[in-house]
């Protein structure tokens, strides 16, 4: 019969001192309201596009491509007609971003990690058309799709 008890009031104390650290009071609202939506919407294939049909959607509908990753990288070779825009910069671009949330955009980085950050911010910032390149631009060039240097 105590076990129980010393259990229950095990509990009932952790829950009591970890409690208020779940809550996270600190991270504001509006940004656990947007991350909610954002994570909710998720399709099974994480805003991802492949390469060749990255492509096809570049003839045909003419996105948005953008470039998040360093000048450097930039400037040794990128995706012709696409913008750079590091990712750390992104907020300062937003007046360069469409102004239809619904314009389609592809993002892309080295290999596919902060065009996914990017592509997961746009989406917050309400873009509802936002692709993240599956592999970056060593997918982009592994699929002998051509590139500027």
């Amino acid at each position: 019969m105590k076990k129980p008890l010393i259990a229950v009031l095990a509990v009932a104390i952790a829950l009591t001192l970890v409690g208020p650290v779940l809550t996270k009071e600190w991270i504001e609202k509006p940004l656990v309201a947007a991350a909610e939506r954002v994570l909710a919407t998720m399709p099974a294939d994480f805003y991802q596009i492949d390469p060749a049909a990255a492509q096809r959607l570049m003839e045909t509908a003419k996105p948005l491509v953008l470039d998040v990753r360093e000048k450097s990288e930039w400037d040794a070779e990128r995706i012709a007609g696409a913008v750079h825009v590091p990712i750390r910069e992104l907020p300062k671009a937003l007046p360069t971003l469409p102004d239809s949330r619904g314009a389609p955009i592809v993002v892309y980085c080295q290999v596919g990690i902060r065009g996914a950050m990017a592509t997961i911010i746009l989406r917050m910032w309400g873009y509802t058309n936002v692709r993240n390149l599956r592999g970056g631009l060593n997918a982009w060039k592994a699929a002998n799709l051509p590139v500027v240097k």
